[in-house]
């Protein structure tokens, strides 16, 4: 254990302590036998489902040695939330980077790193990263309408799913089949012309219910306090399946949407802050609206052989095409003596602006396919539940890349909003080989001593051929072993306490643009220990885990004039995240519900000739979150929480701080019947008190600043049938 880990986590051990201290004050409290309310009607409760993410099988979330939290419908709905990132504040550990294509697509932080890797050389757009059912995605956006759940695995998960971060995955989880005939309607309107209109209907399709369908619609439409901001979307869904007898199921669904947005770029630091600017001022203006018209086809089957095996496959094939326009913005004058010729001195103002290898014609292909097998069968005295699986996975990305530089912009006095439109006569055209290829096996065994003892242990084995650059350049052709080892022990029928070591990799697709030697692949591992409990006969849960994550190879961005983006990325280093992370969510009672929060999380630079020693950007010490819904009676609910974080680095090189900062938000729906229907009228506020906050920057820049949103109202209808 390096020299400064004594500090951080003897803090990390007080806070658990503590927490340990309120678990066992819960433990009492699940004792005993609160006054019974009734409530009339049907209203969501927080308790999050059991998730098999984090080992693929049916394990409960007690049995589970790693940290895995869901956010569940209802919770997503009582926020009113419309963005991957609202669902995600609700669990610890979770905060943000800069992330590129409208909001709809954000890049996450988890545990301390990104959830995709900034070494690997690509293009900025289109790196935010995400699971979709399963199906790891990047660019793609997220339709919160059809979100059923959201998915968080903690730490490091590539034996299971190979090409992960080690931070942990966010999987969507989209609505399912119901077996019985439901139809719904939702209209919300609210501030900077917010409007979003969802349509459902999902059932049987025949008498004896063997064929089930469901399709869905929804648009989204919004603008912003900041200048030029736009995000639409419009989406369809539908989905068939066969079930001919209780043993087999066969699914496919067809996705389309079509995404147009210009993303903020944010503000520039200025002596170690934010630039006290205007809350509308931001200095992107294309003329174009960016966008990705994606669509899915999506196959699903499943079959149980018989009372020890299953089989489950998956066959998914996406593609997106794009169109890339921002104007991106820096202090620095990268323009390799094009004109105009501007005075950019790096003081931060002026900011040059660029078509920063923006893609007008581009296209994104995912094709995977996967197969489980799944037994459960008893050995002597020991059971288990095996798994073995096979996966391959091909990514590619198409499309000539422009650099242009245009007209610089005056901070506090710019003159925007008549930028020119590409010109490919003036800008620098580019084409690259730009694709992933993984084909890998993995083999996992979970066996049940007794007395509450169970052991996981998992090997995977990933080659991988991927690449970043000119026509020509050669594939960096690796292959890899992952292990896993978890321990649990379930030492009551609601409580356990679990130990696991993991590792993880991201094998890189860039090259040294200096000596053309291949990027070696960040490598991690992570320790963590944790204690789960179940309370009030499972309706409410709670989890504590520590953990000390250590990622080699770590990613460094050295300025570079011969590089095509003007950085060389090489990987040097050695980061450290150490932390306490605490989740609890469920029913207090049949008329409260509450979700809830904290993370101590200290990120560290341990070995790196330029950074050693600062902290990771993006991640404050402490970040935590509550909310609470209260049903006043069988027609009136009241809900609001709290979501904050303290202060945070801006950049790798610790130039500047994001401030802390706590939003409060607040919520009001009526439910009534309407048509033979259900009906819910709800009313939500953001950040109440009208604060002016930071959530996020760019890890590698001092001029992409992200603001949050004032106070904003917005209403909706439901209506079920």
């Amino acid at each position: 254990m390096n020299s400064f880990a004594p500090q951080p986590l003897r803090a990390a051990f007080v806070v658990g302590g503590l927490i340990s201290l309120c678990h066992a004050a819960l433990a009492q409290t699940s004792a005993a036998t609160l006054p019974t309310v009734t409530v009339t009607g049907t209203q969501g409760d927080y308790r999050a489902p059991d998730s098999s993410a984090a080992t693929r099988t049916e394990t409960p979330n007690l049995e589970t040695s790693q940290s895995v939290q869901v956010v569940p419908r209802s919770v997503i709905e009582d926020q009113g939330a419309l963005s991957l990132v609202e669902a995600v504040r609700n669990v610890s550990g979770v905060q943000y980077d800069f992330g590129f294509n409208g909001s709809l697509q954000p890049l996450l932080i988890l545990r301390g790193f990104p959830s995709t890797s900034m070494t690997a050389m690509s293009s900025m757009s289109g790196s935010s990263s995400y699971y979709l059912d399963g199906s790891k995605v990047m660019g793609v956006p997220i339709n919160m309408a059809n979100v059923q759940s959201v998915e968080v695995v903690k730490g490091p998960s590539s034996v299971l799913y190979g090409r992960s971060e080690p931070g942990g995955l966010v999987n969507v989880v989209s609505r399912p089949i119901s077996s019985v005939s439901e139809f719904s309607f939702e209209q919300a309107l609210g501030s900077y012309g917010l409007s979003r209109t969802a349509v459902e209907a999902s059932g049987s399709l025949n008498a004896d219910r063997t064929l089930r369908g469901r399709v869905a619609a929804s648009y989204y439409d919004t603008d912003s306090i900041r200048d030029y901001v736009k995000d639409r979307l419009g989406a369809f869904s539908g989905s068939l399946a066969w079930m001919p007898d209780t043993r087999t199921n066969i699914t496919a669904t067809l996705d389309y949407s079509d995404n147009r947005y210009r993303t903020d770029m944010g503000i520039p630091a200025f002596n170690g802050r934010p630039a006290d600017l205007p809350w509308s001022r931001q200095f992107n203006d294309s003329p174009y609206l960016s966008s990705a018209k994606t669509s899915s086809i999506r196959l699903d089957a499943s079959h149980q052989i018989n009372d020890i095996w299953q089989v489950k496959a998956r066959l998914l094939s996406l593609r997106s095409d794009t169109s890339e326009m921002d104007i991106s913005t820096w202090r620095t004058d990268m323009g390799m003596g094009m004109t105009p010729a501007q005075t950019c001195p790096g003081s931060g103002n002026p900011l040059c602006r660029y078509y920063f290898y923006v893609r007008p014609d581009g296209e994104y292909k995912v094709d995977q396919i996967n197969v489980d097998l799944t037994g459960k069968f008893r050995t002597g005295s020991l059971g288990h539940t095996l798994l073995a699986g096979f996966d391959t996975y091909r990514t590619k990305k198409t499309g000539t890349t422009y650099f242009q530089q245009i007209d610089s912009a005056d901070v506090f006095n710019p003159s925007l909003g008549a930028t020119p439109a590409l010109d490919p006569a003036m800008a620098m055209p580019q084409d690259y080989d730009d694709y992933s290829r993984w084909t890998s096996v993995y083999l996992q065994d979970q066996v049940f001593l007794g007395n509450g003892v169970s052991l996981t242990g998992a090997l995977r084995h990933d080659r991988t051929s991927a690449v970043y650059g000119v026509p020509g350049t050669a594939p960096n052709e690796q292959s890899f072993t992952t292990p896993r080892l978890g321990v649990v022990w379930k030492f009551a029928p609601n409580q356990s306490v679990y130990a696991q070591y993991q590792d993880s990799l991201a094998a890189n697709n860039g090259r040294d643009t200096v000596t053309g030697a291949a990027l070696a692949a960040e490598r991690a591992r992570q320790v963590e220990v944790g204690h789960k409990i179940e309370m009030l006969d499972g309706k409410l849960s709670s989890t504590v885990a520590v953990f000390q994550l250590t990622k080699r190879n770590r990613g460094a961005s050295v300025l570079d004039p011969l590089s095509p983006t003007g950085t060389n990325v090489i990987t040097i280093g050695e980061a450290v995240s150490r932390g306490l992370e605490w989740d609890i969510s469920g029913q207090i009672s049949n008329r409260l519900s509450v979700i809830a929060s904290y993370a101590y999380t200290d990120a560290e630079v341990t070995r790196d000739p330029t950074y050693q020693g600062m902290k990771l950007a993006n991640v404050a010490r402490h970040t935590a979150s509550l909310w609470a819904r209260y049903a006043i009676d069988s027609q009136w609910t009241a809900g609001g929480g709290v979501f904050a974080q303290s202060q945070r680095q801006g950049d790798a090189g610790n130039t500047f701080q994001l401030p802390g900062y706590a939003r409060l938000d607040a919520m009001l729906a009526y439910r009534f019947g309407l048509g033979g229907g259900k009906a819910s009228l709800q009313f939500n506020i953001d950040n109440i008190l009208d604060r002016k906050y930071y959530t996020s920057s760019h890890q590698f820049l001092q001029d992409w600043i992200k603001l949050g949103t004032p106070r904003t109202a917005r209403v909706a209808l439901r209506v079920d049938y």
